[in-house]
């Protein structure tokens, strides 16, 4: 995913757009990206839109079988 446009209401990205908090100014970051590592994980990457701080978190989804 390279823009950031266009969100679908049934994206499961969406819920992460305003997830952190820059650690430096406090501000929300905003969701840059996101790409698949070599484990087939996806690696979010934020941005403060104020100091520009980058932070990238790596997403675990628990499979659909292990919620019930």
């Amino acid at each position: 995913m390279s823009g950031l446009g266009g969100y679908h209401a049934n994206d499961d990205k969406s819920p992460l757009k305003g997830l952190l908090n820059c650690i430096v100014c406090k501000e929300t970051m905003k969701l840059e990206k996101s790409t698949p590592d070599a484990e087939g994980k996806d690696t979010i990457q934020y941005r403060c839109e104020q100091c520009e701080r980058i932070e990238r978190v790596r997403l675990f989804r628990r499979s659909r079988d292990a919620a019930g």
